[in-house]
């Protein structure tokens, strides 16, 4: 969606007005999406407990949400740089979920257009660092995952549904020590 459009959103059902004001602001552009990210990383990797709790958006970041969140590492494709971004995700067997929504923006994520031009990938998951291997999920994949998603998640699927763009899910498998 074009930042004009989001103007026009309506609050779902499933959001108090409360977390409705808060999902606005923290998505109102990509440079706070990116700017929140940054924030998110620095307090995941100072985080003495290192849990993976998720930052509620547009909340107060020392109080973070039950939301599990790991921090992916992948290889810019233009500048060869190792990014780091956060990301909710979803365990499923040995793989771990993530999807690419940019809270409904039409364009892809950075993580995700880097991770699609180069797989190899590390993750950090609480204290444990991992590589790992990322892959669109397939078709079938996509339509059993889903609805998990959403259901652990559900500013998804109202994100998705402001948009044409599919939101890309990716499947992280983990390979070895990092």
């Amino acid at each position: 969606m074009s930042s004009t459009n989001r103007e026009n959103m309506v609050k779902p059902d499933f959001m108090s007005d409360e977390e409705w004001e808060g999902i606005k602001e923290a998505t109102a552009s990509l440079e706070r999406i990116r700017g929140d990210a940054r924030a998110d990383v620095e307090a995941y990797l100072a985080n003495p407990d290192g849990r993976a709790s998720g930052i509620e958006p547009g909340g107060d970041p020392t109080k973070p949400t039950q939301l599990p969140t790991l921090l992916l590492t992948v290889i810019g494709r233009k500048s060869g740089e190792k990014r780091t971004t956060p990301l909710v995700f979803l365990r499923n067997g040995d793989d771990l979920v993530v999807v690419g929504s940019l809270a409904g923006y039409d364009t892809h994520p950075a993580w995700y257009l880097n991770i699609s031009a180069n797989p190899d990938c590390w993750v950090q998951l609480d204290r444990d660092r991992y590589t790992a291997v990322g892959r669109d999920a397939t078709a079938e994949e996509r339509e059993e995952l889903w609805p998990r998603l959403v259901e652990m998640f559900p500013p998804w699927g109202y994100f998705q549904s402001q948009t044409d763009r599919p939101f890309s899910i990716v499947i992280l498998s983990p390979t070895g020590p990092a």
